[in-house]
């Protein structure tokens, strides 16, 4: 009989990596099993600077040089800073932004806030309701979503109709073109979002203390006032943060609903001054640099506030179970209430985009107007080139982002989660740092940099899919990364010690487990891309259209039918999409981050 190899042959350190150690066992050199995983690490770190670095480079640099008619940059100076604050140019767009941030931010974390405690800690009926409402939305266009609130609270629109009659009132009596009008808009459009972050800390509270507030007497509202809502403060005031940033380097709705108004922020200033003839590119630059650094700051302590996040933690391991709170009567008014919110997000713009996709020009609803329905607008839409193309380039877009964006932070992942490399703490910054770009800045760096070096894509669909693959890397890597923290190490050691290559291992083990998250991350960065706007303003071209762009296009031009017909195909394509993700998150308890 064969002697059998002692145990302590196969004991591995537990502070030791897996990789060299079983080269060691199996007789190969350090060197060869250390080798696969410093070139994932050179491999991803070298794409991954080529993509993030350059922008930043770009913007700063175009804020501190003067620019020639041919766009090359010219001289050093620091003007266009001393020009921003010493006429106060940055005042006015500045003080904008921040008043709709703070109140997109306030009004979107109360009602998702709302909805989410009813669907994880109520009896409710519907419950369901909110999260297929959540991730349904993900599948509406931004551009098409605002362009039906304006069709609906329009100085033509429904609203302002009814207003008139009822208020017996000459002139319009809402103004969707002002700040309040942004707000509105953009608390709802992120109030999915919000909802889907705080239904997850609202799942993991423990109930025992609200349980305990009942039995000493305290009604509901009480409870939920003294007990629950201080338990969530810092999920509260993370998620605020957070929606603070989002809205801050918002575009659409600044674009769309704010400058008809004569309300600019720094997004839409930025993209004014790219625009003028000849372009202002340094003013511009100056600006995109002030809103990034209010970006960074606000990242700062927001990241700060997660960590610290565990302060609050009130799930325990024994004792912990999840109960409802009993609401009798009020059942059916929070039941009313989840139909309502998904009326308002959901159904009420589709169904105004709609409407005006089926008349040969706006009119606003009413039943004389049904008599002229017709579907030339859709025949108009499919059978004209630029929308088709559109579409095509969108959906191209949208693939070739999700497919790149996921495979380099699945890699990138695997270095952060599974080795102790030293040089992985920068992998680790250069992943971040797309955060701190808003997406018209993006746009605009990523627009400066290929117009002055000699790679030959500004103009075609490589520059949108370098700018979106640029853009979301911080999006998958938080799906990877999860996703791999979740795989016990002792699954990949296994295979190693057994033989097996590293390609191999992530092959057979490591990808196949880490599907669901990557599936999910890779729908939700497809839909990104097929609805992003502030980027591809600034980079689409005549030969390259992409589906966001034309849109815009069509609002600016005044052609709404051709526009409602568009976006009514756009957005069921969209929507089966994100319902596919919705089952996929249901299925396998994805999460959205």
């Amino acid at each position: 009989m064969a002697k059998q190899p002692s145990s302590e042959t196969y004991d591995l350190p537990v502070d030791s990596h897996p990789v060299p150690q079983a080269r060691r066992i199996f007789g190969l050199s350090i060197f060869t099993r250390f080798a696969a995983e410093t070139w994932v690490l050179v491999v991803v770190a070298v794409v991954t600077a080529y993509l993030v670095l350059p922008p930043l480079y770009s913007v700063i640099q175009t804020s501190l040089f003067t620019t020639k008619l041919t766009g090359e940059l010219d001289e050093f100076t620091l003007s266009y800073y001393r020009d921003m604050f010493r006429e106060l140019q940055v005042l006015g767009p500045f003080l904008n932004t921040v008043y709709f941030s703070v109140g997109s931010a306030l009004l979107a974390t109360l009602l998702g806030g709302l909805v989410a405690w009813i669907v994880t800690r109520t009896d409710s009926p519907l419950r369901g309701l909110g999260y297929f409402t959540a991730f349904a939305s993900f599948g509406t266009p931004f551009i098409l979503y605002t362009i039906g609130w304006l069709l609906i609270l329009g100085k033509a629109g429904p609203v302002n109709s009814w207003l008139r009659v009822f208020l017996d009132h000459s002139g319009p009596v809402v103004n969707v073109y002002s700040m309040w009008g942004m707000v509105f808009v953009e608390a709802l459009l992120w109030s999915p979002f919000v909802f889907l972050l705080l239904a997850a800390s609202f799942r993991s509270m423990d109930p025992s203390l609200e349980e305990a507030s009942a039995v000493c007497g305290a009604r509901v509202w009480q409870t939920l006032r003294r007990i629950s809502l201080r338990l969530m403060l810092p999920a509260f005031f993370s998620v605020l943060l957070l929606i603070f940033i989002r809205a801050f380097e918002s575009f659409e709705i600044p674009a769309l609903v704010g400058l008809p108004g004569d309300i600019r922020v720094l997004t839409t200033s930025i993209l004014l001054d790219a625009q003028r003839m000849p372009p202002t590119y340094g003013r511009a630059g100056a600006f995109a640099v002030l809103l990034m650094l209010v970006v960074a700051c606000t990242l700062y302590f927001y990241f700060r506030m997660t960590r610290e996040a565990s302060r609050f933690h009130t799930i325990t391991g024994k004792g912990y179970r999840p109960a409802l709170i009993q609401l009798g009567g009020w059942r059916y008014v929070t039941a009313a209430g989840l139909l309502l919110y998904s009326f308002v997000l959901l159904v009420l713009p589709f169904l105004i985009v709609l409407w005006a996709s089926l008349l040969p020009f706006y009119i606003q609803p009413s039943l004389e107007a049904i008599s002229k329905f017709t579907l030339k607008n859709y025949v108009t839409a499919i059978h004209f080139p630029k929308i088709t193309d559109s579409i095509k380039n969108s959906i191209l877009l949208g693939i070739g982002s999700a497919s790149a964006v996921m495979v380099l932070t699945t890699l990138a992942s695997w270095i952060l989660v599974r080795t102790k490399l030293r040089g992985r703490w920068l992998l680790d910054l250069l992943t971040t740092l797309p955060l701190l770009f808003p997406g018209i800045v993006m746009g605009l760096a990523i627009m400066r940099f290929y117009l002055l070096v000699p790679i030959p894509i500004y103009g075609t669909l490589w520059i949108l899919l370098v700018a979106f693959v640029t853009r979301y890397i911080p999006y998958g890597i938080r799906y990877t990364h999860s996703g791999l923290l979740q795989l016990h190490r002792e699954l990949e050691e296994a295979a190693y010690t057994s033989g097996s290559s590293w390609l191999d291992t992530m092959r057979r083990i490591t990808l196949p487990l880490l599907t669901p998250s990557f599936l999910g991350g890779w729908v939700f960065i497809f839909l990104l891309s097929a609805k992003e706007l502030s980027m591809s303003i600034l980079l689409v071209s005549p030969q390259t259209p992409v589906v966001s762009v034309a849109i815009y296009e069509l609002w600016e031009n005044g052609q709404v039918g051709e526009l409602a017909a568009f976006g009514v195909i756009w957005t069921v394509i969209l929507v089966s999409v994100a319902i596919t993700y919705y089952l996929i998150a249901r299925r396998y308890g994805i999460q959205q981050h």
